[in-house]
Order: C-alpha cells, then sequence, then structure tokens
C-alpha cells in the first residue's frame, strides 16, 4: 500500500477518528467555557469575623473549622463536571490591614455561608460575623495606578508538601498551662503588630485561597518516610516486571548476599541520626492530618506618597518565621513576583502586577486564566492552622479589630 491509498483510507474512515480529535482538542476550552458559565450563577459573600478581647483559645480550634471545608470535597459526576462546569468550591481566608487596623476575612459561596458560620460558632461562639463590603472595591479598579503603587508575589513550600512547616505546636503556644498566659508565643503576633501600625493609604492583602486535597500528598509522603527509613516502596507496575521481581526475590531468599544479610539484620533505620529521626516523625505526623490544597498569595498596594518599600522584607520576614531548616518554608514565586531584573522590564512588571491585582480581586488560583504561573501545594489541617487563626490575649496589637466584651445569654429568671 503506498502513501496516496493509506491517506485515502484514513480520510475514507474520518468518522471515527476526527469525533476522538476534536474531543481531546476541544475538551479544555469546553471546560473553560463550562466552569465560568457556572462561575457566574454563583453568588458569593465576604464575611468579617471579629472575636472578643479574653478569648485564649489555642489554633488547635481553627483545625475542626478547616475541616469542616474538607467536607465541601465533592467533586461532581461525569454530566456535572463536563456539561455544568461543577467543580470543587474554593475557600478564600483573607487577613487584611489598613489605616482601620487589622480584619479578618472568609470568602466563599453563598451556598456555603451557613455551614461556614456554625462551623466558626461552634469553636468561638461569643464572636461576631457579619457580611460586609468588598474592601478590594475601595482601591483604583486596575494597577498599575498614576496615584498607587503595589509589590506582590505567591508563595512556594521549599520542599516537597509532606514536609510540614513550623507549626503553632513548635511554638510556646500549646504547651503552656493557662495561668501562664503571658509566656505564650503566637506566631502572628509578629504580624498583627505590624500590620496594626499602617498609615492611611497603605494596605497589606494577604490571600490563603484552599480547597479539598486529595490523597496523592499523603502517598507521597508514605513513600518519602519510607525512602529515609530505607524501606522498599510499593510502585504501579506491570504484570511481567511484577513476576521477575517475584522470581527474583525468591532465589535471593534462598542465597542472600552478605549485604543482603546485614540488611536485613540491621534495616537503615538503625542508622538514622536524631534529627533524620526526627525529620521522618514529623513527616508521619503530618501526612496523619487533613490536607487542603491551597495558594498564598499578598499584596502591599498605596498611594504614591505614603508608599514604603519597607513593607515587602517586613511581610516576607515574618513568613520566614514558620521556616524549618531541616524541614519545609516558604519562598516567592518568581514567575509571579512583581519585580522584573532584565530585559523589558517595566513592561513586564507592569503586566504581572496588573494579572496578580486582578486574581486577588476576583479570588482566581485554580482555575484559568491565572492558573497557568501560579501553583499551589498541599498543607495540613495544622500548618494552616498556624497561619491562619484568630489571636487570643497573648496577642496586644491596638490596631486588631476585636469585640470590647463576651455575649452572654440571659439569666434564666430574668422577668419577660
Amino acid at each position: 500500500m503506498d502513501v496516496t491509498q493509506l491517506l485515502n483510507l484514513i480520510f475514507g474512515i474520518w468518522f471515527l477518528w476526527l469525533p476522538i480529535f476534536l474531543f481531546y482538542a476541544l475538551r479544555s476550552n469546553w471546560l473553560t467555557y463550562a466552569r465560568a458559565h457556572y462561575l457566574t450563577g454563583t453568588k458569593w459573600v465576604l464575611l468579617e469575623i471579629k472575636v472578643p478581647r479574653e478569648v485564649a483559645k489555642s489554633p488547635k480550634a481553627m483545625e475542626s473549622i478547616f475541616a469542616g471545608i474538607h467536607g465541601t470535597s465533592r467533586a461532581g459526576n461525569v454530566y456535572e463536571r463536563y456539561w455544568k462546569g461543577f467543580f470543587v468550591p474554593w475557600f478564600s481566608l483573607e487577613i487584611v490591614g489598613n489605616g482601620t487596623g487589622v480584619h479578618f476575612y472568609i470568602w466563599c459561596s453563598t451556598f456555603f455561608r451557613k455551614m461556614i458560620e456554625s462551623q466558626i460558632f461552634a469553636q468561638y461562639p461569643s464572636c461576631e460575623i457579619s457580611e460586609v463590603e468588598d474592601y478590594t472595591k475601595s482601591l483604583p479598579a486596575y494597577m498599575p495606578h498614576q496615584d498607587w503603587s503595589m509589590w506582590g508575589t505567591e508563595f512556594l513550600l521549599q520542599k516537597p508538601d509532606a514536609y510540614p512547616i513550623r507549626t503553632y505546636e513548635d511554638f510556646t503556644l500549646e504547651k503552656v498551662a493557662l495561668k501562664e498566659e503571658d509566656r505564650k508565643i503566637d506566631p502572628l503576633s509578629s504580624m498583627m503588630e505590624f500590620l496594626g501600625s499602617l498609615n492611611d493609604g497603605e494596605n497589606i492583602w494577604i490571600q490563603m485561597l484552599v480547597r479539598p486535597a486529595g490523597n496523592g500528598w499523603k502517598k507521597e509522603g508514605e513513600a518519602l518516610v519510607g525512602k529515609l527509613a530505607g524501606r522498599e516502596t510499593k510502585k504501579d507496575e506491570s504484570f511481567i516486571t511484577k513476576a521477575v521481581y517475584g522470581v527474583s526475590k525468591e532465589v535471593k531468599m534462598w542465597n542472600p548476599t552478605p549485604s543482603e544479610k546485614k540488611d536485613s539484620v540491621m534495616p537503615r533505620i538503625m542508622n538514622l541520626t536524631p534529627g533524620e529521626i526526627d525529620v521522618v516523625k514529623a513527616i508521619e505526623r503530618n501526612i496523619s492530618k487533613i490536607g487542603l490544597e491551597m495558594g498564598l498569595r499578598w499584596m502591599y498596594v498605596a498611594r504614591r506618597d505614603v508608599y514604603n518599600s519597607l513593607a515587602i522584607p517586613a511581610v516576607n520576614g515574618i513568613f520566614r518565621q514558620f521556616a524549618s531548616p531541616n524541614l519545609n518554608g516558604f519562598k516567592p514565586n518568581k514567575n509571579v513576583t512583581t519585580t522584573i531584573d532584565y530585559v523589558f522590564k517595566n513592561k513586564r512588571e507592569a503586566l504581572r502586577k496588573r494579572r496578580l491585582y486582578d486574581a486577588y480581586k476576583l479570588r482566581s488560583f485554580f482555575m484559568p486564566p491565572y492558573a497557568k504561573k501560579s501553583k499551589s501545594f498541599v498543607l495540613s489541617t495544622e500548618e494552616l492552622a498556624t497561619i491562619y487563626h484568630f489571636p487570643g490575649t497573648v496577642v496586644g496589637a491596638p490596631g486588631f479589630a476585636r469585640i470590647e466584651a463576651k455575649k452572654g445569654t440571659p439569666p434564666p429568671n430574668l422577668p419577660v
């Protein structure tokens, strides 16, 4: 059969291969359209949370709230995903500092509002939750702007997701008795202090977009622990590979080499240093928790007459306190950071500022068009509760918005 006959045969059965080709070629575009249509029909709400000054709960209370968020992990069936555009919902946890003080927000669809409120009230019954206007609307609609300047970035993890960052359990926060409140160290203290010292016209926005994570990061963590401990890790292999491996294993069992005899008597884990053992324990403890996929970004937006570049190293330094030399930490995503050091500097910086500013205002991260250069990672509920929780009495920052008094129920003998 020559080339001409082959081409005639291929084009003669176009009705068999063309639909398959078009399906794979257009699937991505169709999903983008279907999800965009689904989003237009979704209503969103921004909730501000204020806690009393006397609340002394640890970040562990936030873990229960994040467990409730993980319960929204339904991905939908094939019809809902590919025709309706349904997707796993995400939430935005936000910390904002400006001339009015420090504020905590949670952005979600109105469908999940009652769930979020009930989860928060269950842990903080005396707090106040109110629907507020989107604070981003009070600033210019676009960036760069002739009267405003901004700088921003998104964070990545320095190591694989299974390695934990430094959590509140590592600070003097959880292990100190209630009567020793002054000895507690809240990792958000420095953040509250700095954000509460901003002047009018200065704004620092910290955004953590989260959605339920699967078990892939846990399997990677188990494989990592096995590698560090010298254990064999299971891999998906073909039937032939498994058969060959099984025969060779039987042969080695009857005729072990001297090195294999030594390894069977003295596993590698017995030769680990105390530091390596601590790393294995930390990874195992971390993957035992619920995981949330997230994107972490922050921006400094200020009027040009009050713009202070000191805010950039200050906030980056605040996030460095969560780093551990042997475990994990945060680092900026260079593909998103609004600083360019080489060709077409001004134009490329302007494009990055516009992209990051718009993505923040839309609370967009996991979906196109803002998912191309952004990169998500997974944090356990303990890690997430460390960087987002409602500070207790140990944080005395005057700019932190609180309720002046606890709410109480009326006495039972009150006349009606």
